[in-house]
């Protein structure tokens, strides 16, 4: 199962969690990150950076819950950095909330995190090893298994307080009993997926999930659990915090070995090189790989109260007064070493050549362009370039490039469109302009840089524009002074507060319609004349043939009536 996922639909691209992931574990495939499980140390800073909130932990809630539904007997490893998360609630009252949510037993992995000391100290007093690593972190460990694998035989090797107490439950609780850790680490539920703790850690749980069970079942801390488990020793619950571990050990031991404690990734990556360049040696090294060591671990971002108010309440929870009954586990002797393995990914250094063949298609020439500066997320533009060859990045991912590339082709069609083009601020005051605008209105356009457009060209659209805030598309326009007519547009930007005004020159068009205009006139005064010639003709025939008509009757009739008499008189 994947511990972190990513949400694609709100990855945005923007490469922030590969810019802050201080190993470089996160790859880029068609646009969208992913989590290159064989290179991560599972610090989970990429689940606090990430602006979208794309990234979250694949939760063992479900299933914790499934297993307290199903009546088996859950235990709770409770991390000391639990006084962090919950400053004002002590031991008894965070077991009585735990219990009511149906666990079984609720104990402090302290009780682990002082056999695991005792362990430490052993390892000092033989005085075997060259240099001691503190094996509590496993985000350090993994960082050490993957990265810095000639240091591994310097990891103590000895189990972390939370598989070390899980075992001591099972050693006295019995090995069918089921155990959630819950802290505020990541890197633990990796840690409790190898084989070395399947049999002891069931689930792991942040603090942040935690708190959010508690909000879902109306948990208050008011009660306390009477039977909740005293420690014999609280130093321990010092381990979270920055120089803890170092704290526990007797000072006795602690001369043997210079005593050196760091949190940060970048702290223990400069200490874990100095050990691999200059092979120093005495060193007995706490390492953290969260600012603050625990107590800033990403598992307890929405609970953090700031780092020295942090500090202060673990501290409190050492001296603060105890109830209950004395932890029959606490002093337990079971089985605390562990080993640890090789989990480098072998480095496959490019070519010279298939480095400058990616480089060229960034845009990157020569050296001189080669800027380095880190937008995509690798600290150097070569680093890139292998990351493409290995298919953790993209191309696209050079951020200066691609605005070069987008200016470079803005610029292009600027300067080669056919069309006029002038740029000017929130006053209208000419700030730019392409040669077609320069051919469209002359040269003395060189003149009117600065000066309002409304000045130079003479048309009440730039007022209306103005006064409304509504941008024109496409309106006729002519500039008599310039004897030409455009279709123009002028738009606001609001990004830059300025305007853009485009003319299409379409003066010739005019003249075109206007002489089709003045031709189809023509014809039609011509065709309106024939006609009137035709009415005329036909009115002259008729008028012919109405004259002849009428005397072609006059003779008839004639000739009628002298038949009629003419037969009358027979």
């Amino acid at each position: 199962m994947d511990i972190i996922r990513i949400d694609k639909a709100n990855c945005k691209n923007c490469y922030k969690c590969l810019r802050e992931c201080p190993v470089k574990s996160v790859g880029f495939r068609h646009d969208q990150a992913e989590l290159l499980d064989a290179d991560c140390i599972y610090c989970g800073h990429c689940l606090s950076v990430c602006p979208q909130k794309a990234k979250h932990i694949n939760s063992s809630l479900p299933d914790v819950k499934d297993m307290i539904r199903r009546g088996e007997k859950v235990y709770v490893s409770l991390a000391p950095s639990y006084a962090a998360a919950f400053p004002d609630t002590d031991f008894s009252a965070m077991s009585a909330a735990l219990k009511s949510l149906g666990f079984a037993h609720v104990e402090e992995t302290a009780v682990g995190a002082d056999a695991v000391t005792r362990e430490y100290e052993r390892l000092i007093r033989e005085h075997r090893m060259k240099n001691i690593i503190s094996t509590c972190c496993s985000s350090t460990v993994l960082l050490v298994e993957k990265y810095f694998p000639s240091l591994i035989g310097q990891l103590a090797p000895v189990a972390s307080p939370m598989l070390a107490h899980a075992r001591m439950l099972r050693d006295t609780y019995g090995p069918q009993i089921k155990v959630v850790f819950i802290s505020p680490c990541v890197a633990k539920m990796h840690e409790a997926m190898f084989p070395t703790s399947e049999d002891a850690v069931s689930a792991v749980l942040t603090f942040d999930e935690l708190a959010g069970w508690f909000s879902e079942e109306n948990v208050t801390f008011e009660e306390r659990d009477p039977e909740s488990d005293m420690l014999k020793n609280t130093l321990p619950r010092f381990y979270p915090v920055p120089g803890g571990i170092i704290a526990n050990i007797s000072s006795g031991c602690r001369d043997a070995y210079t005593c050196l404690s760091a949190d940060g990734i970048d702290s223990c990556m400069e200490i874990l090189r100095s050990l691999e360049e200059k092979e120093l040696s005495g060193y007995f090294l706490e390492l953290s790989v969260c600012p603050g060591s625990c107590t800033g671990g990403p598992g307890m971002a929405s609970l953090q109260s700031g780092r020295l108010r942090s500090r202060e309440s673990v501290v409190r929870s050492i001296t603060a007064p105890q109830s209950g009954v004395p932890s029959v586990t606490e002093g337990c002797s079971t089985r605390f070493g562990n080993a640890y393995t090789d989990l480098s990914v072998p480095a496959r250094p490019a070519s010279a050549e298939d480095i400058r063949r990616v480089l060229i298609s960034m845009g990157k020439t020569n050296p001189d362009k080669e800027l380095n500066c880190g937008s995509c997320g690798y600290p150097s533009c070569r680093a890139k370039a292998q990351a493409v060859i290995d298919g953790k990045a993209t191309v696209s991912m050079c951020l200066p490039f691609f605005r070069e590339k987008a200016e470079s082709l803005s610029n292009l069609i600027f300067a080669s469109s056919p069309n006029a083009i002038l740029m000017t601020d929130n006053d209208f005051r000419i700030q730019e302009y392409n040669p077609a605008a320069r051919k469209l209105l002359g040269p003395q356009l060189d003149e009117r840089m600065g000066d309002p457009v409304f000045d130079f060209l003479e048309a009440d659209i730039y007022a209306r524009v103005f006064s409304t805030g509504k941008n024109i598309l496409r309106e006729k326009v002519r500039y008599e002074r310039f004897g030409i007519t455009v279709k123009q547009s002028v738009l606001y930007l609001s990004e830059n507060d300025s305007y853009l005004i485009l003319m299409e020159d379409i003066t010739k068009q005019e003249k075109i319609n206007s002489d089709r205009k003045n031709v189809n006139k023509e014809t039609v005064r011509i065709a309106q004349d024939v006609i009137d010639k035709q009415m005329r003709v036909a009115q002259e025939i008729a008028s012919l043939l109405g004259e002849t008509t009428a005397e072609t009757k006059i003779a008839l009739t004639h000739l009628k009536k002298s038949v009629l008499e003419e037969n009358e008189e027979k």
